[in-house]
């Protein structure tokens, strides 16, 4: 409830003693509404943090409050009494003459029969009148408040009774964007070390200057194919030497590159090539093309640098240089158009903050069809590292990705938070050694305390960890957030601050500015953000607005559907999604794809899928149900792997006579029952291994309990893994709890060749 109009004039110069008025509270409210403030407040108000209250650090013994002064913030204002339950969190005491009863009366307000300082609220703010003018004091709960957060209001408070009117501030000066494009920083690193290493995969290592060549000699190719600026060119190779120099070539010849990974299904890959409407497609598949779309098979590296083929370099920093599709809403991927110039400020701000230099040694982990592998590509090859090309299966299998770490002496490591929990199951004393000095995470929601295991082997001395928050469509990564033991003791939530050039703004639904503490939609905006998607003019205006607080013509913010608040410390903390949007395992995933890809099945007449967390990791699991004319779930999910990622399939699909919906007729997600995967059918005269161990325990119930554990569910014998919610991240938890307690020593390809808990324990018995 606001305050009402005219309230400063209210209060005279002089007051009669004893007699206060408070304003009747509202439990409703927040300190900012509880301070005599009208709208203008909560809607102009500072990034200042107007009611932290501590957490894990008791900040003090219960022997009352400190007090603040503004604008001389100091002394005592009185001891604040404990909060009565149900109270009200905060009061405003106004000293007031007894001719002004009844209009205050009328404005909601009652008189004190107390002193302030035995109020009940646990801050208690005094505004008072003296010989020097208005003064503002403050008293509260030491225990409960922290003092900057409390000092950061009264600052604010002053501020606005200042400059009632004053602009929103920036949070974030914008430094000029990089004038250059990211084939450019490569040919940079390439002309300074030609034979310095560039790309190690499988052994083999490709120096700088023959990649240079390599990429020269496909972007000639690709020109003369008739592809320049303002072409998109697709990209479906394996991970390897040639991908880096066929994306390299492309950016070369001017054009943007759009990664198309082959191991996305058929389906989904033709949409992509349809949708982008790629000038050609380079690929060794030429089935992927639709008619009338040339394709050309990458070129061979050449054999010396006198073969360098002649281009024509065109591209310009304001030009695409590549477009990543990422999940939809509307049952289709939309693809994300970002320009040179938005990872050139990206390489600037980290290449300072992060201390990056060509005796580093990165990774190539992820798909390059996801951002994060833009990050690690171009930020390796731009500052003159050495890119480690990771084979499929040993990101799936910790003990031997560990052993590469070890083995290539990787110092910057890239991973999402469900990686890195696999790699952390490797921690021990007879664990490999490793040389990172720089742990990137981000790419979805951290839970800091999984690092704890992790600061005991790699102290923060020897290693910075570091949290990255970012949208495809904000370049990767917009904020970053040094992590120490005590984030991940506190479990933390918090993604730091912007990056330099970056800015990050918390807005309500009618995009005015929020106070510190209030939760709302994190805006980012800045150099970094993507020129729109691409063909959807329509989605573009809705997500990139034009920044209201800035005067420079053309200014945006990104709406990026995610929940926040800012801290009186100017960092921010992500609070999950405020739509149907969720990251799992690293990939953002519109839930309304998936479900508008079930309702295209004829069987299907209603569909609904819900993320949910399960199993002793506490993973996150897609969790589809359906209602229709007799729908098997076993046909949909195959339906489903047709046109779907297998990081979008759903971990079960339950069938419903109906879905249960509200009053107002839409889906009512607490009525969903719990997701129980259906059993599979035992198979007849099959032998199984039943021979029990000295514990009574047979092989086939002890993979079977670990199974449940992992999974979060019950298995049968027969249920395959990958149907029941297993997923490829998963089965590496399952064969490191079977090496753990002894059952095996295999690989995860184990569980692949026999996804079953009988099949399992058959081949590991020889039956």
């Amino acid at each position: 409830s606001a305050a009402p109009d005219g309230l400063s004039d209210i209060a005279p110069p002089a007051a009669e003693a004893n007699d206060s008025w408070e304003r009747a509270p509202d439990p409703a409210t927040d300190v900012a509404a509880g301070a005599a403030a009208d709208e203008s407040v909560s809607s102009s108000a500072r990034r200042t943090d107007a009611a932290n209250p501590r957490r894990g650090a008791g900040g003090g013994d219960g022997d009352g409050g400190r007090g603040h002064r503004a604008p001389a913030r100091a002394g005592r204002s009185g001891e604040a009494g404990p909060r009565a339950s149900g109270g009200p969190l905060a009061e405003l005491v106004l000293p007031v003459p007894r001719a002004g009863d009844d209009l205050l009366r009328t404005a909601g307000f009652a008189r004190l029969s107390r002193p302030y300082g035995s109020a009940h609220a646990p801050l208690v703010l005094v505004l008072d009148h003296g010989a020097s003018g208005p003064t503002l004091s403050c008293a509260y709960r030491a225990d409960l408040f922290a003092r900057e957060a409390v000092t950061a209001l009264l600052d604010e408070i002053a501020e606005i009774a200042e400059f009632p009117d004053r602009p929103q501030p920036a949070a974030q000066e914008q430094p000029t964007a990089p004038r250059t494009t990211i084939h450019a920083l490569v040919e940079e690193q390439a002309a300074l070390r030609p034979h310095a290493v560039a790309v190690t995969c499988g052994g083999e290592n490709t120096s700088y200057g023959r990649l240079d060549d390599w990429a020269q000699g496909i972007a000639a190719a690709l020109i003369a194919k008739g592809t320049g600026p303002g072409h998109l060119v697709g990209v479906s190779l394996p991970r390897g030497p040639e991908l880096v120099a066929t994306l390299l070539g492309v950016l070369k010849s001017g054009a943007a590159y759009v990664p198309m990974d082959p191991a996305s299904p058929q389906e989904r890959l033709r949409y992509l090539v349809e949708d982008s409407q790629v000038s050609l497609l380079v690929t060794r598949d030429t089935a992927l093309a639709p008619a009338g779309c040339p394709t050309l098979v990458p070129p061979a590296p050449p054999g010396t640098r006198a073969a360098r083929a002649p281009t024509t370099p065109t591209a310009r920093p304001d030009d695409p240089a590549y477009v990543i599709y990422t999940s939809g809403s509307t049952g289709r991927p939309k693809g994300v158009v970002v320009e040179h110039r938005a990872f050139a400020a990206l390489l600037t701000a980290g290449r300072g903050e992060f201390g990056l230099v060509p005796d580093d040694v990165w990774t190539f982990f992820h798909s390059y069809a996801f951002d994060f592998s833009v990050w690690e590509i171009w930020g390796c090859l731009a500052t003159g590292g050495r890119l480690v090309v990771v084979p499929h299966e040993a990101a799936r299998a910790p003990q031997e990705f560990r052993s590469l770490l070890h083995h290539e002496g990787v110092t910057v490591l890239s991973q999402t938070p469900s990686a890195f929990t696999q790699l952390l199951s490797t921690e021990g004393p007879d664990a490999a050694q490793l040389a990172v000095r720089l742990l990137i995470l981000g790419g979805e929601p951290l839970d800091a305390r999984i690092l704890l295991p992790w600061f005991d082997a790699h102290p923060e001395r020897e290693c910075r960890a570091v949290n990255l928050y970012g949208i495809t469509e904000t370049t990767v990564h917009c904020t970053w957030h040094t992590l120490a033991r005590r984030d991940a003791l506190a479990g933390t939530r918090s993604v730091g601050r912007p990056l330099p050039g970056w800015s990050l703004h918390i807005l309500d639904e009618r995009g005015r500015p929020l106070p510190a503490g209030v939760p709302g939609e994190i805006h980012v905006g800045g150099v970094g953000l993507a020129r729109g998607y691409h063909r959807r003019p329509g989605l573009t205006a809705q997500r990139f607005r034009p920044d209201d607080q800035e005067t420079a013509a053309g200014t945006r913010l990104y709406r990026s559907g995610d929940r926040g608040r800012m801290l009186h410390d100017g960092t921010v903390e992500h609070l999950g999604r405020l739509d149907g949007q969720v990251k799992v395992r690293g990939y953002r995933i519109e839930l309304g794809e998936i479900r508008g890809r079930l309702l295209e099945i004829p069987e299907v007449r209603a569909a609904a899928v819900v993320m949910n967390r399960r199993g002793e990791a506490h993973d996150a699991h897609l969790d589809a149900y359906v209602a229709g004319a007799d729908p098997r779930p076993a046909a949909l999910r195959a339906r489903l792997a047709q046109v779907l990622p297998d990081y979008m399939l759903p971990s079960t699909i339950t069938v419903l006579d109906d879905l249960p919906l509200t009053g107002n007729g839409k889906l009512d997600p607490s009525g969903l029952p719990t997701p129980v995967p259906a059993p599979a059918p035992e198979r007849a005269g099959t032998r199984t291994a039943e021979t029990a161990d000295p514990d009574g325990e047979t092989l086939q119930s002890r993979i079977s309990r670990i199974w449940r554990d992992v999974l979060g569910a019950p298995v049968a014998p027969d249920d395959n893994f990958f149907l029941v919610g297993g997923n490829s991240l998963l089965a590496i938890r399952v064969m490191t709890r079977m090496r753990e307690g002894g059952l095996t020593d295999g690989a995860v390809r184990l569980i692949y060749r026999h996804p079953t808990v009988r099949r399992l324990a058959e081949a590991l018995t020889g039956i």
